[in-house]
């Protein structure tokens, strides 16, 4: 009956990959992390000298910016 396009009831169900609680899980994961990064990096700008995180204050010159 394959030959002309007819399809056996049950026969062969597709397995479609679906998202799980798992995918859902990571990817609010992922979204808290980015979220943790971005309030480090604010505050970070905050604290560092010329605005920029990455660079370190001098010792005993240390100023905290509004």
């Amino acid at each position: 009956m394959s030959q002309f396009g007819m399809q056996m009831p049950g026969g062969g169900q597709s397995n479609k990959s679906t998202p799980d609680v798992y995918t859902a899980l990571i990817f609010l994961g992922v979204v808290a992390m980015a979220v943790a990064v971005g309030m480090l990096w604010i505050n970070g700008a905050k604290l560092a000298p010329d605005g920029m995180p990455l660079n370190v204050q001098e010792e005993g010159k240390i100023r905290i910016t509004d």
